[in-house]
């Protein structure tokens, strides 16, 4: 094996992958291995059955089938002290030897059993199903479910988000059983239906991969419960799904109609409920109660130093109104996390007694894509 590379592209592209090591604390080992006659091929095995490819334009002076594997800090630390200058790599013996302006430099080589890659060819099978989407549109949708993910081991299948494709709409969910958001993508086309559910500890590693492939496309090609990819201009990601039905969300959806529903700005809400929040005797449970009367909107922390100052009465526009006084409990750091990752400036909220709050983003035109966000009240103890 030897090549010569820009010490530039090839430090971005390590560089996208050491960032995903470091915030997941995975395995700090690549494999290196000439594909065809102008292009290095990285390799990188995050576990048992997941993989990310990618690749970088070299021009080869020796052709050799050696998979070549080091560490993945050692090579970003020394590519970082390089200028854009193009370096000579050498494999020998033990050592990967860079040759530069400045001298030789000689990486150690890893002989990792577990670092086989036998199933690199899975990519080249049959998939059932292609799904097309805008990276920037596939960002937005994991910005706006991710934070809504559980964290509980004992129930995997919610750490994941649910994808549904339909012939004519997509809904992404998640929930960690105490607030749901549901993204909808109107007027989507594909050929058949299909649903899967992915981890969070996956589509965190996908939204690194597409942070640097925006505004391009992303396919997702998806082959029933044994493995989905994620293919970008830049970088191939296989990975598993969870194979367990996810629950049927549509069961807490009320059909019925709320008794209250208003529509109020986003800022002045969310401010409220942090100013509020600050009276809390135990801010690790801070729970803040709405209360409704004369369609006038108080908020005040359920845990309260002193009632008289922590209470805010705030503006909002009635829509409907079937009940003249109303109280309900919400977890105040849920409805914060929600409102924080709303983008417009006002939200339609709808109120179910003793049960939950309904969240959707007011739009000013009509748009091709719907948020839906569920919490469920608390109930003070």
């Amino acid at each position: 094996m030897y090549f010569s590379v820009s010490s530039y592209f090839l430090l971005r592209k390590l560089h996208t992958l050491y960032k995903i090591i470091n915030i997941n604390n995975l395995s700090n080992s690549i494999t290196f291995t000439i594909f065809k006659k102008n292009q290095l091929k990285i390799i990188w095995r995050l576990d048992s059955k997941s993989i990310i490819h990618t690749y970088v334009k070299i021009n080869v002076k020796k052709y050799t089938q050696d998979k070549v594997t080091v560490s993945t800090k050692f090579m970003v630390d020394i590519l970082t002290t390089f200028s854009n200058e193009e370096l000579f790599i050498e494999k020998k013996k033990n050592t990967l030897n860079i040759y530069s302006k400045q001298g030789i430099y000689k990486i150690p080589i890893f002989y990792d059993s577990n670092h086989n890659h036998e199933n690199i060819n899975i990519l080249r099978k049959f998939y059932s199903v292609k799904i097309s989407l805008y990276s920037n549109v596939l960002l937005k949708i994991l910005n706006k479910t991710l934070f809504v993910t559980g964290n509980e081991e004992s129930k995997p299948i919610l750490n994941g988000v649910f994808f549904q494709f339909f012939s004519h709409e997509a809904n992404i969910v998640a929930t960690d059983t105490y607030k749901l958001v549901k993204y909808t993508i109107k007027n989507f086309k594909i050929n058949r239906r299909v649903q899967f559910t992915i981890s969070k500890k996956y589509l965190n590693i996908v939204k690194e991969i597409i942070k640097n492939d925006k505004e391009s496309n992303i396919f997702i090609k998806y082959n029933e419960n044994k493995n989905i990819i994620f293919k970008t201009k830049n970088y191939i990601f296989s990975c598993e799904p969870i194979n367990e039905k996810y629950p049927n969300y549509l069961s807490v959806v009320p059909h019925n109609k709320c008794n209250i529903s208003f529509i109020i700005n986003k800022f002045l809400l969310l401010n409220t409920i942090k100013r509020v929040s600050i009276f809390s005797k135990e801010n690790k449970k801070s729970f803040i109660d709405f209360h409704f009367s004369h369609n006038k909107l108080k908020i005040c922390n359920q845990n309260t130093i002193d009632i008289n100052n922590s209470i805010s009465e705030i503006k909002c526009k009635v829509i409907f109104n079937n009940i003249k006084n109303m109280k309900i409990g919400f977890n105040s750091q849920f409805l914060i996390e929600v409102l924080s990752s709303l983008n417009e400036d006002f939200v339609y909220f709808e109120l179910y007694y003793n049960r939950m709050g309904i969240l959707k983003p007011l739009y000013n035109k009509k748009k091709e894509e719907s948020i839906f966000i569920l919490i469920m009240s608390t109930i003070k103890i």
